[in-house]
C-alpha cells in the first residue's frame, strides 16, 4: 500500500495590504525551501475576492479581516456558502477577532505579529493539514481504482486475513498487512485501538477508559495497552487546530 497525493496546492492570499502579501509568500517559501509545489493568486479586497471565487478553485484561503468595505468576516461568509471544503485561515493584527473564524469554520485564527517561531509554526500547520487531506489511499474495488481520502476513513481493521477500510457510511475491503498501513499512514494522526483496529484521529469524538466514540456513532473497544498512545495522538490532533 502507497499513499497517493494530489496536485499542486492552489492557495488564494487576500489582504489589502500588498506588503504582507509579499511576506506570506516568502514566509511560505522560508518554511519549505521553494514554491514550486504552490500556486498561489493575490487579492487586495473581499469584493474582488468574491467577484473571482467559485467552488473548489483554491486548496487554501489566508484571509485578513480588517479589510475597508467587504471585510475578511463578510468575505469568509460568502466563501463558506459556496464551499464548504476548502481550508481558510484568518490573518489579523488584533486578537480580539479570535473567536469569529468559528462562525466560518476557519481551521486557524493567525496573528500578523506574534513570536516568529510561532507565527511560522501556524502558517506550516495549515498548509500540513491540506497536505494531510489530499493524501489517499489508492484501492482496487470491483476492478475500479477507487482514492480513498485520508480525511474520510475512519478506521482501517484486519478481519479474516483481510484489510476493511471504513468510511462514514461505507467499506472497502482490500489485501495486505495492518502493520503496512500504520507505518505508511505515521504522522497522519492514525493510532492503533487495539491489535486490530488503526484509528483516524481526525474522526474521534470521545475517548473513555475502555472505548472510543467516533463521529459517525461508532463505538470501537479500546485496550488497556494502547490507550495512552491513543489520548497522546488525539490531543496532538486536536493541538495542532487550537496553538
Amino acid at each position: 500500500m502507497v499513499l497517493g497525493v494530489m496536485a499542486m496546492i492552489k492557495i488564494a492570499i487576500c489582504d489589502d495590504e500588498k506588503t504582507y502579501i509579499d511576506n506570506l509568500i516568502n514566509d511560505i517559501t522560508e518554511i519549505y525551501g521553494d514554491t514550486s509545489g504552490f500556486q498561489f493568486n493575490q487579492f487586495s479586497s473581499g469584493e474582488d475576492f468574491i467577484s473571482e471565487f467559485s467552488r473548489g478553485q483554491f486548496d487554501i484561503i489566508f484571509m485578513d479581516i480588517e479589510m475597508n468595505e467587504m471585510d475578511g468576516l463578510k468575505t469568509s461568509e460568502h466563501i463558506r456558502s459556496i464551499d464548504h471544503n476548502v481550508i481558510l485561515a484568518f490573518l489579523t493584527s488584533y486578537d480580539k477577532f479570535v473567536y469569529l473564524g468559528y462562525e466560518v469554520n476557519a481551521f486557524r485564527y493567525i496573528l500578523k505579529y506574534q513570536p516568529r517561531p510561532l507565527y511560522l509554526k501556524q502558517i506550516k500547520d495549515t498548509i500540513d493539514e491540506y497536505n494531510r487531506k489530499r493524501k489517499y489511499i489508492p484501492v482496487n474495488y470491483n476492478g475500479i481504482l477507487k482514492q480513498l481520502m485520508i480525511d474520510d476513513i475512519y478506521y482501517i481493521e484486519v478481519y479474516s486475513r483481510e484489510i476493511v477500510i471504513h468510511l462514514l457510511d461505507k467499506t472497502f475491503t482490500t489485501t495486505g498487512k495492518l502493520k503496512d498501513y500504520e507505518q505508511e499512514l505515521s504522522g497522519l494522526y492514525f493510532v492503533k485501538s487495539d491489535k486490530s483496529h488503526l484509528v483516524n484521529a481526525a474522526n474521534i469524538d470521545f475517548v473513555e477508559k475502555d472505548k472510543l466514540l467516533l463521529k459517525n456513532g461508532e463505538q470501537l473497544f479500546l485496550s488497556r495497552k494502547h490507550y495512552k498512545d491513543v489520548v497522546d495522538i488525539f490531543i496532538e490532533y486536536t493541538k495542532s487546530r487550537c496553538v
